[in-house]
């Protein structure tokens, strides 16, 4: 079977494909090939890894069976063409403690003005108790979790061994219930955004980027959250853009810490991640799209890729297949 990396593996790659076929004991060998090789060989590959954009390739790939992605987004695939083509696409969860831990970080950054305080320090600025300007505590508070799936459920784990309460939206409110109210202590379905809204402090997004959640919070969910916190680790287009600008510029959320974005640059570019000024504001943290950029996430879901990679060489069940009309 011949496997195309679209996107570069990590250097050990060939460690983590052996300790793959050892897991699984697989003993076949699987041809692998780097996209500098791609015009050679697309006409033979069966698997492509990453998330492949160009209809072009696609179409190319004549033998194309799968497409694995090695991080949870699938939104750059145009599923339309493989809706046509009948591939399976399939992602990889292993990066939801390493997510959750950057948008629980970002919580307690907001909550106590940490990045503010810093700039101000490195300018002779004192906050705090020296200026009567108290921060406040996240116990007690209520959490808004708006996707209560693998990110948004270690994301309650936390949240609630820090003793806060957690409400949040679920998709399929019947799916895995039982163990969500462990911690989380009341679920809603998606259709009552507003009211996880209206009950939190801080609101915290992990839904994917779907035709159904896009611009999901505008200029109306954003009007709920007057003087509250919201927390973005999902898809930059998730929250309409200029309804956030407007928001936080006219001070109706109290604040914002955003790792997903609107403009992203090319390789070696430098550029703002979006066509409004979020970088003059000083009620928003900002963080380059690295909520789920670990080294331990990072070997975990190449790890994850080539296991599932080794099931499909197998004739095995995959796991995480993506529902391409749903695009989840």
């Amino acid at each position: 079977m011949k496997v195309l990396f679209f996107q570069n593996p990590p250097k050990n790659w060939e460690e983590l494909f052996k300790k793959a076929k050892e897991e699984e004991n697989f003993k076949e060998e699987i041809d692998f090939y780097f996209n500098n090789e791609m015009d050679r060989v697309i006409n033979d590959v069966e698997v492509i890894i990453g998330g492949v954009s160009d209809v072009d390739i696609i179409k190319k790939a004549k033998n194309l069976k799968l497409i694995q992605t090695p991080y949870a987004g699938v939104d750059p695939i145009p599923f339309d063409a493989v809706i046509e083509k009948g591939v399976l696409v399939s992602n990889a969860h292993e990066n939801a403690l390493t997510v959750a831990e950057h948008g629980f970080a970002l919580m307690l950054a907001l909550s106590k003005s940490l990045i503010v305080h810093d700039r101000e320090l490195r300018k002779s600025v004192w906050h705090g108790w020296l200026a009567n300007e108290p921060n406040f505590e996240i116990y007690g508070k209520t959490l808004g979790i708006i996707g209560l799936g693998s990110i948004g459920k270690e994301m309650a784990k936390r949240a609630k061994a820090f003793g806060m309460k957690v409400v949040g939206t679920k998709k399929d409110i019947n799916k895995d219930i039982e163990k969500l109210k462990e911690y989380v202590d009341e679920i809603y379905p998606m259709e009552k955004i507003d009211e996880v809204i209206k009950k939190s402090l801080f609101i915290f997004l992990s839904v994917p980027l779907t035709k159904e959640t896009e611009n999901l919070i505008s200029e109306k969910e954003l009007s709920l959250m007057k003087d509250k916190y919201l927390i973005n680790i999902s898809r930059g287009r998730v929250v309409n853009e200029e309804a956030l600008y407007n928001s936080l510029k006219n001070g109706v959320l109290k604040g914002a810490a955003i790792d997903v974005w609107y403009i992203y640059p090319k390789s070696g570019e430098k550029t703002y991640p979006s066509r409004y000024p979020f970088h003059e504001l000083d009620n928003i943290i900002m963080t380059p799209h690295s909520g789920g950029f670990t080294i331990e996430s990072l070997q975990r879901n190449w790890l994850f890729t080539f296991k599932n990679i080794i099931k499909f060489a197998k004739g095995e069940k995959i796991e995480n297949i993506i529902d391409p009309e749903k695009q989840y």
